[in-house]
């Protein structure tokens, strides 16, 4: 019985601490538009409304200040954890938010995390 002792310590250890791998997207929307003029908030909150939230019903935004070719300009931040196997939604957030915001570009930062596996 001694030597299972560790071996039942390990498992329940293991029991307390399983997590679950996600995936979390970093995208950057600029707000100077490629045609003249910058993106409303009103403009940015539709976007989130009826894109974003249709596909994730989570998520987080913030507004930032940054530099995009040589020009300082404030960036909508959104970030989006989710499970595997959503690319293909994310790559519509960012087509759509190319046409609909005016932008050339959307910076995609793409890791894995982890979640504590739910307790249910």
């Amino acid at each position: 019985m001694r030597r299972a002792a560790p071996l039942v310590l390990f498992l329940v250890a293991c029991s307390v601490t399983l997590y679950v791998r996600q995936e979390s997207d970093t995208l950057y929307f600029g707000t100077s538009k490629q045609h003249g003029g910058v993106v409303t908030d009103a403009e940015w909150q539709h976007f989130l409304s009826e894109v974003v939230t249709p596909r994730f019903p989570g998520f987080t935004h913030w507004t930032a200040h940054g530099e995009w070719m040589n020009q300082s300009e404030d960036t909508h931040v959104l970030v989006i954890v989710h499970g595997p196997g959503h690319e293909a939604a994310i790559r519509q957030i960012i087509a759509e938010g190319k046409k609909r915001l005016d932008q050339k570009e959307v910076l995609q930062v793409r890791e894995d995390v982890w979640r504590p596996r739910d307790s249910k």
